[in-house]
This record gives structure tokens, sequence and C-alpha cells, in this order.
């Protein structure tokens, strides 16, 4: 497991970045600066398999095939020595996207607010078989707040919905919609800046480098068609287009990160209603986590297609 790596070299031409991954490409689509924290859960495997049969019955085969994602027999942490359970990686901060940076200084918009507060729930460490290396990663969901409005969705391959409220500060992360609420403390050891603990650093973050994601069939493109002003984001989708068409839905979403900085950080979820419960995965199981850390980065996004080959 610890020899899994994926290769990357990178080649910048017309303006685009690419990566060779199993001697295919990843398109560059748009960059992104991040800065939060992530933590990690234990989710019932049952519970897992559910929302991986839901995925798989979401997208139809396609021209591109219809990718596979499973549950591997080998465990991608060595904490986790049952079986009964798969880790599940909750995020929430704060996502500028570049490609919007010149247009905005010079044509305000109010409908387009390009950086804000999200919330993302992911299934990290799947593969393509039971055998296989736990190289991709299902996005489940994505929050944000409703008074962002007309966003541009730069994790185009995540379901975004949009919620009532979210905060965040150094101390506490909150998300409120309706009566539903979910309440986090978080102690940000990073002054001066103390090391994730080391299944974060060593086992975890292996996999997060090279990981693959799966989500929706198709990226959410249509925030182009309904803004008539030119961007990086735009026009790079505008040419990966007709490939991601040709290919759907064996697409996945593909980050390159840069300027990492991360530090340990200690998390407690002090409220948690059913409706969040159920947006983590958790239900009514108790909260275990297995690992937090606060983070920041820059971030290229791009596409693979096809994904599995």
């Amino acid at each position: 497991m610890r020899n899994v790596r994926i290769i990357k070299v990178f080649l910048i031409s017309t303006g685009l970045l690419f990566f060779t991954v199993n001697a295919t490409y990843v398109s560059y689509v748009t960059s992104a600066a991040w800065d939060g924290v992530g933590f990690c859960i234990y989710v019932k495997r049952e519970t897992i398999q559910k929302r991986l049969d839901a995925y798989h019955n979401s997208i139809s085969d396609g021209c591109g095939g219809r990718p596979s994602l499973v549950i591997p027999e080998k465990r991608g942490f060595s904490d986790l020595e049952t079986s009964d359970y798969h880790p599940v990686f909750v995020t929430f901060g704060h996502v500028t996207s570049h490609d919007f940076d010149d247009y905005l200084k010079h044509n305000p918009d109010p409908c387009v607010a390009v950086s804000g507060l999200e919330v993302s729930v992911k299934i990290p460490l799947l593969a393509a078989n039971a055998s296989g290396p736990p190289i991709y990663a299902l996005s489940v969901a994505k929050l944000y707040e409703k008074s962002r409005g007309d966003i541009p969705k730069i994790n185009f391959l995540y379901p975004y919905f949009p919620v009532d409220e979210i905060q965040f500060n150094d101390s506490e992360f909150v998300v409120k919609n309706g009566s539903d609420e979910m309440r986090v403390s978080v102690i940000k050891h990073n002054h001066p800046c103390e090391s994730p603990r080391p299944i974060v650093m060593e086992e975890f973050e292996e996999f997060r480098v090279s990981e693959f994601y799966f989500g929706l069939s198709k990226p959410d493109f249509s925030f182009c068609d309904r803004h008539s002003f030119q961007s990086d984001f735009c026009t790079n989708a505008k040419q990966v287009q007709s490939a991601v068409d040709r290919h759907a839905p064996n697409i996945c979403q593909k980050y390159e990160v840069s300027n990492k900085r991360a530090c340990d950080a200690s998390v407690e979820v002090v409220n948690i209603t059913s409706g969040f419960r159920d947006f983590i995965l958790l239900g009514r199981d108790p909260i275990n986590i297995l690992a937090s850390e606060s983070y920041s980065s820059d971030t290229v996004v791009g596409l693979k297609y096809p994904c599995q080959e």
C-alpha cells in the first residue's frame, strides 16, 4: 500500500496545465486557494456501501463506460483494524477561485461570489476493484451559503447544496439550515505550527495527494452559460466540454496541491442534528474522530478522462 504512487509530470502549454497519469491526461480547468480544517470520522461499512450503491445507480453507462467504486479489501489506515468501518473526510473553510480576479477587479458583479465558506464530505480510499489500490474518492456533497448567489463551482464534480448560514473562526465552525445545525469546536495549533498526527501525515496524506474524485456524472459548468463575461475558468471549461461529453460518466476530478501548510488541530463535534448527521453519513451512530488537521494551500483543479481504464 505504501508503495502506491502516482507519478506526476507537468507541462504548461497554451495556457493549460496537464498531468501525465497512466498514459492519459488531466486537463487543467481552474485554480483556487483553500484555508480550513479537515477531520476523519469512522462510518459503518454498510452505510458506505449504501452510498456507493446509490452513486452507481445514479449514473448511466454512457459512451465513457460506467466507473466502479468499491471498498478495498486492504485497510488504508493501520488504526482501522476492524473491517466494519471506513473513514469519511469532512472539511470546512474558505475557498477562493483565482480565475476571476482580473474580471472582478474591474467589473464587480453582485451575482458572482468567487470566494466564501464551504463544507464538504467525501469518502476516500476507494478502489476500482476489491484488490485494487485505494486511489479513488467519492465526492458526497458540498455546502455553501445561499447568500453567495450564483457561484462558479470550482470543485465541479461535487454536488453543491445551499444552506442558510456558515460561520467559521479560529475556535468554532457552525453550519445552519432551517432547524438543523452542526457546531464544531476547533483548537488550531498554528502558533507555532505543530505537525498533525502521524496517521494524517504518513498514511492518509499519501493517498489524498494521489486521489481521483468521482461525484457528479458530468461537471457543472452551467455557470458559464448564465454569464457572458470571459474568465479563465469558463474558457477552459469550454475547451474540455466536448471531451467531457464523450467520456462521461467515466471522468473524475484531480487536484494538484502546492504551498500547503498543515498543522495539528483538535476538533470536537459539540452539536449535530439529524439532517447534518445524514449529511456526513453518520446517522444515529456515535461520533468517533480518527484524525484532524488545519491546513491552507493553493490548488490546481483538473479533469481526467477516461478516469478508469
